[in-house]
């Protein structure tokens, strides 16, 4: 029986009308799984959010490259994300609540209570300075004035012109850039470069495309001797308050410069400069802020890997101590200091010594600290355990410069140039009462 028998003669239309219905219906549930807001959607979505839940710790310990944009702040305080590492991570020691202490003396244990979280790890600190290389660029010029008779002796002449695209400062400050020269000569019999000459220019101050135009002579050059220079050229940051921070460097070989020994005439050259990381070690820093009490203490745990060498010459007249400097993020002004004692000839110093400093909340935002590594010179026949007359605090309107040997600083502060640095102050602000501690590297 045909389905015009049983329909009628319509039996054609309402077959394909019930063929039609049936793939719109199908369309419709399709989209409904697939478009936010629908109800299909939202089901399959918390079922899938439930099967994740269950392997969360697994699969977070494979994500080595975490960021902290990708973390709420809120998810930071319940402590869902955090993992059981030490190199690299913030660990905030939980205080005692008036809830619960029985259940928290219970699943502690003797062990303590206190919760990591991966920040930043060792590929992604290479990643990041390659991503934040800044193109410097210095011109130079140079010039030879062959001799004349036995009267007239041959000149080089060194011109520093200009720099441009330095990098800014690691705190809130403005550049005082200064340019280092120095004439090596590679010594084949001994594989070292001997330093012939040295020269600086003068700092220029708040701007990161100084002009200097300032030359260098050094007289009786020889074209054959000059041919095995080497020009060793640095740019640096003038710190008033720490070391003084390479910026870049550059290395020049006269070898490849000889139409200047050709022709009395002034030969410019532009180079792009490298970026310049160097690292003077790593300190532990404990950072807690009581809001009530508007105080903030930084406790200076201990250090290590210290590279106090050339810096300082030996391990005996290395004696180190820390400084640190609350400055005014907006001028760069210090506004308070303090430091540790210091301690005798010490390769791996331990401190565990709080600083404290009355810090209202409405400066959280502005104020900016800088910690500085410094080696105490101390007069000849010095007892080792004589106690150093200055390591109170001292005044607040003294601007004098130490005369005491800077090996490294950290910066640490809202508007700070480090990425780690950053983060642990915004950790600190995030969780008030709480001991977070975290490496830094001495720059």
């Amino acid at each position: 029986m045909s389905y015009k028998d049983f329909l009628g003669p319509w039996g054609l239309l309402i077959v394909i009308a019930i063929g039609v219905g049936i793939i719109l219906i199908a369309l419709l549930l399709f989209a409904c799984f697939l478009m936010p807001g629908c109800i299909g959607y939202e089901c399959f979505r918390k079922q899938s959010k439930e099967d994740k839940s269950a392997p969360l710790r697994t699969k977070n310990q494979e994500k080595k490259n975490l960021k902290l944009s990708d973390v709420s702040y809120r998810s930071w305080r319940l402590g869902s994300l955090y993992e059981n590492d030490n190199n690299g991570t913030i660990s905030e020691n939980a205080e005692s609540h008036r809830d619960s202490l029985n259940s928290t003396n219970a699943q502690c244990k003797n062990v303590e209570c206190s919760s990591t979280l991966n920040l930043i790890y060792t590929d992604k600190q290479k990643n990041d300075k390659k991503m934040k290389e800044f193109p410097t660029e210095l011109t130079i010029s140079l010039q030879y004035l062959p001799p004349c008779n036995d009267i007239i002796i041959g000149k080089l002449v060194i011109g520093i012109e200009a720099l441009c695209g330095l990098p800014p400062k690691q705190y809130n400050g403005t550049l005082e850039p200064y340019v280092a020269l120095n004439i090596m000569k590679q010594s084949w019999s001994h594989r070292k470069r001997q330093k012939l000459h040295s020269f600086r220019t003068r700092g220029i101050r708040h701007t990161a495309n100084p002009i200097y135009k300032e030359t260098f002579i050094i007289a009786n050059t020889k074209p054959q001797e000059a041919k095995e220079w080497i020009l060793d050229i640095a740019a640096y940051d003038h710190d008033r308050y720490a070391n003084h921070t390479e910026l870049c460097s550059l290395k020049v070989s006269l070898k490849d410069m000889k139409k200047i020994f050709y022709s009395p005439e002034i030969h410019m050259f532009n180079y792009r400069m490298k970026p310049s990381y160097q690292e003077f070690g790593n300190v532990l820093l404990a950072i807690s802020y009581l809001p009530t009490a508007e105080r903030l203490t930084i406790n200076i745990m201990k250090l290590r890997d210290i590279k106090f060498i050339p810096t300082v010459l030996s391990l005996n007249e290395f004696n180190p101590y820390v400084r640190v400097l609350m400055l005014n993020g907006k001028t760069g002004k210090k506004m308070k200091k303090k430091k540790t004692k210091f301690l005798r000839a010490v390769a791996q110093p331990e401190f565990n010594e709080i600083l404290t400093f009355d810090l209202a909340v409405t400066q959280l935002d502005t104020v900016q600290f800088l910690v500085v590594l410094c080696s105490k010179v101390l007069p000849e026949g010095l007892a080792a355990n004589t106690a150093d007359a200055s390591d109170s605090e001292e005044s607040i309107s003294s601007f004098k410069r130490s005369t005491d040997t800077f090996i490294g600083k950290v910066a640490l502060g809202k508007g700070v140039r480090g990425s780690t640095e950053r983060l642990h102050w915004f950790s600190v602000l995030q969780n008030p009462r709480k001991l977070v501690t975290v490496w830094h590297t001495l720059k």
